[in-house]
């Protein structure tokens, strides 16, 4: 499996365990269990016997092992042949083995990079919260009502 040459690459060994989101300058290798996100400007390989329940982002990924979440590869995106994912990829390239498995939707070229941005960036939206008072609905409630209620409630 390729792998870039940097003395400083992160390495998630075998039989370790993160959870959370892991934000990275360079390349990442990934042999234990991982569950949350992993963002990184340079390569990450999931390596053969690696449990990966993550949403991972980075130039290239490298795909050996298990992935259960989505896969966005801004330069290129390699399943091998023993790679078992179950997500939705966006990849400017991709080369998938013989023997690879992918159940999800697939997306490739500039366009879907871009259509990746577009959907992460409407997950960040601010969405107003809910409330259960039905009182919010009420149309001949004025904001000068609500403003003298909140002051008679203090």
């Amino acid at each position: 499996m390729n792998t870039e040459n940097n003395s400083n690459t992160t390495i998630l060994g075998n039989g370790a365990f993160f959870k959370g989101e892991l934000t990275l300058k360079g390349p990442a290798q990934i042999w234990g269990t991982i569950e949350g996100q992993i963002s990184s400007e340079g390569q990450v390989q999931i390596g053969n016997g690696a449990d990966c329940n993550a949403r991972v982002e980075a130039a290239t990924i490298i795909v050996d092992g298990d992935v259960d979440g989505d896969l966005i590869a801004r330069e290129r995106l390699q399943l091998t042949g023993k790679a078992v994912v179950k997500g939705d990829i966006a990849a400017a390239a991709l080369v998938v083995a013989e023997g690879a498995t992918f159940v999800g939707h697939v997306a490739v070229g500039p366009e879907a990079i871009m259509a990746a941005d577009r959907k992460r960036a409407s997950q960040y939206e601010t969405k107003p919260a809910k409330t259960s008072n039905t009182e919010w609905n009420n149309t001949e409630t004025t904001q000068s009502d609500w403003a003298s209620r909140a002051v008679n409630a203090a």
